[in-house]
């Protein structure tokens, strides 16, 4: 190589106070978050989606077949 690459910068962090138990307890304590109800209303989303795009298609369809039979 013509050029020689920077290396990352390594990066090094002790924290000054930690608390093992305190840790685990917010753990416990945090809500966990679910994708489910995401994931749901996104494959509703897809399907609607594609259903406009099929209908669509169709109509283009149609339309130029109609256009070229007047030719």
């Amino acid at each position: 190589m013509l050029f020689k690459l920077s290396n990352h910068r390594k990066f090094e962090y002790t924290p000054r106070i930690y608390d093992p138990k305190k840790e685990e307890q917010d753990e416990k304590m945090r809500p966990r978050i679910e994708f489910r109800s995401m994931r749901r209303n996104r494959k509703s989303r897809s399907f609607i989606w594609f259903l406009f795009l099929l209908l669509f298609v169709a109509y283009m369809i149609i339309l130029l077949s109609k256009i070229a039979y007047n030719y």
